[in-house]
């Protein structure tokens, strides 16, 4: 098998590690899936339990999952774009999707977000500053989310090519990181169709 599909099983397996479910189970009996939002993160892993110690334990756990695949993947595998792109995937995924929770995870942001911060951490200050900055006018977290996440590879897209090339591995070419970056915001994306539904239908009532 190519090296980019190994890359993308092991890190589907870390990103697969339910952080929430595990946490919350352990600390407070409760399955996250069936409380608050169900949603298998820091945030409502916070919600449920009222501990912002588990909120912070938890959001860093997800955080580290997309940190490790992506440093496992250049141990493995060296300067290879292809299976450092599948590294940063994967592990979205599997955070989003993991087999072990019949498919219902996260969301994805903490674990996106550690994937970056390896290749090419100022844009994780790209994403929180979009984040933030669309939060004082929506005030809702999801449509904030949605925000940040489609300018995000938007802000790639726009910057000179010479400036993306001296934030990213020599390995990557621009078009191949802002490839990677979009695949990240297209897992995360895909988790926030039906709270983004929930919300505007909220407003129309």
């Amino acid at each position: 098998m190519p090296e980019y599909i190994y890359s993308l099983i092991i890190s589907y397996i870390i990103g697969s590690i339910p952080t929430a479910y595990l946490v919350v189970k352990r600390t407070s009996d409760v399955d996250i899936r069936k409380a608050g939002s169900g949603n298998v993160g820091g945030r409502n892993a916070l919600e449920v339990t009222g501990k912002k110690w588990i909120g912070v334990v938890v959001t860093l756990g997800d955080l580290l999952k997309g940190i490790l695949a992506v440093i496992i993947a250049q141990l493995i595998f060296g300067s290879s774009s292809a299976a450092v792109s599948a590294a940063m995937f994967g592990t979205v995924l599997g955070h989003c999707y993991p087999v072990w929770l019949k498919f219902h995870g996260g969301r994805g942001l903490a674990t996106g977000a550690g994937s970056l911060f390896v290749t090419s951490w100022p844009f994780v200050f790209v994403w929180l500053a979009l984040y933030f900055g669309s939060e004082r006018f929506t005030k809702n977290v999801h449509a904030s989310s949605v925000i940040a996440l489609v300018g995000l590879p938007l802000t790639m897209w726009l910057l000179p090519e010479h400036w993306l090339s001296a934030v990213i591995p020599d390995y990557f070419t621009p078009s191949e990181f802002f490839t990677a970056g979009s695949l990240i915001v297209a897992v995360c994306l895909s988790r926030h169709i039906e709270p983004i539904k929930e919300y505007y239908e909220s407003k129309n009532d």
